[in-house]
């Protein structure tokens, strides 16, 4: 589970901002953390948010929110070419691995269990 901080922290390395170590600049922790409520609304929309807005944020789905994360940034932050392709690539594939990870098993009911 990862907290609102540290979803904000990961984008925040995805676009170069913050090293190992290190902390974010205030108006960069604002920035992101208004990107996380952006976010948050859109998947909401969807119906793909599936915890608190101020909660703990499902651990398989961490790395995609923080994907659509930086890319909502990026439109702020100058980064390389490189960076963005792979910003890019992981917020085009994150919402549909949350649909998928959010979607239940198929349970077939023609090998129901009969007790």
């Amino acid at each position: 589970m990862a907290t609102k901080a540290e979803l904000r922290d990961r984008a925040a390395n995805d676009l170069g901002l913050l090293r190992l170590g290190q902390s974010l600049q205030a108006q960069d922790a604002t920035r992101i953390e208004s990107a996380y409520a952006e976010v948050y609304a859109d998947l909401k929309t969807e119906g793909l948010n599936v915890w608190a807005s101020t909660g703990t944020c499902p651990a398989e789905l961490t790395p995609h929110v923080a994907a659509l994360m930086a890319d909502n940034c990026l439109n702020t932050y100058g980064v390389s070419p490189a960076r963005y392709q792979r910003i890019k690539i992981a917020a085009g594939r994150a919402k549909p691995e949350i649909r998928r990870l959010l979607t239940p098993r198929f349970e077939s009911v023609e090998d129901a269990t009969d007790y």
